[in-house]
């Protein structure tokens, strides 16, 4: 066997190699460095307390639109996100189409956090349970009739998530659904 042939086809192949493409070029490029998102709240009370704040101003924005039939439902882009605002506009122009109106306020019992989440994202980054008082609340019809049902409470006890929108350092509201059939 002779090897002094492969010595020279050896050292072409190791040659030819790097012009190949076969061998990495140049060092290799950093990824680009990414924002981190920094959390709005330092303690759970701060968080609590916006999620309480920012609850607040739904519900006055959603009593306003209420009170007027439904009408002009995008006010709500101020104070809810995502698809939770698209399916609330789409109740007030249903209640709108409906003739119902909303006479009353519903207010806040009480909240408390269920979760605060300061090193995640800034989506569903507060989630809390919420008792909405609703015994001031009635929906009439086009005739000024209730259609609010007997057995309706008084109030509603909820699970409230929230997202900070970054853009306008605002906590909003993502979501809401109906916690327990207990009142609260």
């Amino acid at each position: 066997m002779r090897f002094s042939n492969l010595a020279p086809l050896t050292i072409g192949v190791l040659l030819l190699a790097p012009l190949s493409g076969c061998a990495p070029s140049g060092t290799p490029e950093s990824p680009e460095p990414t924002a981190t998102f920094v959390a709005p709240y330092a303690t759970d009370e701060e968080a609590l307390a916006a999620a309480e704040e920012a609850y607040a101003e739904y519900l006055r924005v959603s009593n306003e639109i209420l009170h007027a039939g439904g009408t002009d439902p995008e006010r709500l882009s101020t104070v809810a996100v995502g698809p939770f605002l698209d399916s609330s506009i789409d109740s007030f122009k249903e209640q709108q189409a409906e003739g119902h109106i909303v006479t009353g306020k519903s207010s806040i019992r009480s909240v408390e956090l269920q979760r605060y989440s300061r090193t995640g994202p800034s989506r569903e980054m507060i989630t809390v349970y919420l008792c909405e008082d609703l015994s001031l609340v009635d929906v009439m019809d086009s005739k000024g009739k209730s259609v609010v049902s007997p057995d309706r409470g008084d109030s509603i006890l909820l699970q409230v998530t929230f997202d900070f929108v970054e853009s306008s350092s605002a906590l909003m509201v993502a979501g809401s659904e109906k916690w327990s059939d207990e009142p609260c």
